[in-house]
């Protein structure tokens, strides 16, 4: 007889400032209505995200992240390498990892991908000493992340990340950088370095169009030094990812990737503030296996 799956649904519950609740009321009035087996947990903060996780894989459950990209990051974490699948509903502020694999934004929808959806094996990130699924960056874009988390979200919901980078504008002060690439160097004034394994950060700006968390290596974005005016009247593609190609963009592909700063420069990791400059981030390929639609 097939073994039916359990699945261990882990919601946090401050995802969203809180409305993650009313995504998860959904996804389990939908399992209750198709008789899946399911436990859940609410978790306590992002340490007892990766122990929740350890515990259900330890069971041999289904692991399902209900929340957004830090929700994402903390579990994924705790499963790389493990042989251990999982799933996303996409509840956070940003899901900028769930818009990377084209998951369902509505969370039933998404519930539907974990149910029917087979194993793909994905990349993850690890920056000093942590994971990171989507992007971690230094410079402007952990300011951003800073303002946006403790200011603008309670106030301007999916908007925060806009209001958080026009503040930022007017305080921020590029410092000089000094970036290695498998071994390449490359020194500028720098405004931000992404270092990413998605495409996409700040809520949908496409930040990295051609990277792709299957293909074994990290896509590094800079952002050289230019006026506050230039940056304003360039930042709308982003969104597009034509800014890919302007000059005052560098880029480079790469699976060890190290970034020192002339001052201390904060670090934002998949939507969380993570530390202060230096930087050293590398690859695991293919370290996590995550519950996809067939086409995928």
């Amino acid at each position: 007889m097939k073994k039916r799956h359990q699945y261990f649904f882990i919601i946090n519950p401050a995802a969203k400032n809180g409305r993650v609740l009313a995504a998860w009321q959904r996804v389990e009035d939908y399992l209750k209505s198709n008789k899946v087996a399911y436990l859940y947990a609410f978790s306590r903060n992002a340490e007892h995200l990766a122990e929740l996780a350890k515990e259900g894989a330890g069971k041999d459950y289904i692991i399902v992240a209900v929340g957004g990209d830090g929700t994402v990051s903390r579990i994924a974490g705790a499963l790389a390498g493990t042989g251990k699948a999982m799933g996303l509903i996409p509840a956070g502020t940003g899901n900028d990892f769930a818009r990377s694999l084209s998951l369902p934004s509505d969370p039933v929808a998404a519930c539907r991908t974990v149910l029917a959806g087979r194993r793909t094996k994905l990349d993850i990130g690890l920056f000093n000493g942590r994971a990171f699924c989507n992007v971690v960056g230094a410079g402007l874009d952990a300011e951003v992340v800073a303002d946006a988390n403790n200011v603008f979200k309670r106030y301007c919901g999916s908007l925060s990340y806009v209001f958080a980078l026009l503040k930022q504008l007017f305080v921020y002060r590029p410092p000089r950088i000094k970036l290695v690439v498998d071994g390449e160097e490359y020194v500028a004034d720098a405004w931000l370095v992404a270092v990413a394994n998605g495409r996409y950060f700040g809520n949908g700006m496409r930040i990295a169009p051609e990277a792709d968390p299957r293909d074994g290596l990290l896509d590094v974005i800079v952002v050289s030094n230019i006026s506050r005016v230039t940056f304003l009247r360039l930042f709308p593609l982003v969104y597009s990812g034509k800014h890919i190609s302007l000059p005052v963009i560098k880029t480079w592909r790469g699976t060890d990737i190290s970034l020192f700063c002339d001052k201390p420069v904060s670090i934002q990791a998949d939507g969380e503030f993570a530390g202060k400059t230096p930087l050293n981030a590398t690859v695991r390929k293919k370290a996590l296996e995550f519950l996809l639609t067939a086409d995928e």
